[in-house]
């Protein structure tokens, strides 16, 4: 090999190994996946839980997270838009304050790729799997 070929080759792996690939990778674990706070254990237990007919309160929070690093949660019946970062063992919301998220930000930990624990109040979330939350 030439060496102009090799100094090529090295420069090369030198870029490439310092790439974000490892980062991307980690933050596309949970693209399209959904993780739910189940207030009641059942549906029956939400469904008797309900105060009236023409009234329902919700069983659970939800947290949707998409692509291109953008997430929507649920946290009582209003959805909030915004975007996430993983950060170690850390994922870290951001959102434009509001009143159910004033600082703009919120933090789970992931205990693994099926559990998140929401660090300011240390409600667990799982997974969900299909459409139900329930299952």
């Amino acid at each position: 090999m030439k060496p102009k070929s090799v100094f090529f080759i090295l420069l090369l792996l030198v870029f490439t190994s310092c790439s974000q690939v490892g980062t991307s990778a980690r933050d596309n674990i949970f693209k399209n996946k959904s993780f739910v706070h189940l207030y009641f254990e059942t549906e029956k237990e939400c469904l008797d839980a309900q105060p009236e007919p023409d009234f329902f309160i919700n069983c659970h929070q939800q947290l949707d997270f998409m692509k291109d690093k953008k997430v929507r949660i649920m946290l009582t019946d209003i959805l909030w838009d915004g975007t996430y970062k993983v950060q170690g063992k850390l994922i870290i919301l951001k959102f434009e304050p509001n009143y159910e998220i004033p600082t703009g930000e919120i933090t789970f930990e992931i205990i693994n790729p099926i559990r998140l624990i929401k660090t300011d109040d240390n409600n667990l979330w799982k997974k969900m799997n299909g459409n139900s939350i329930w299952k």
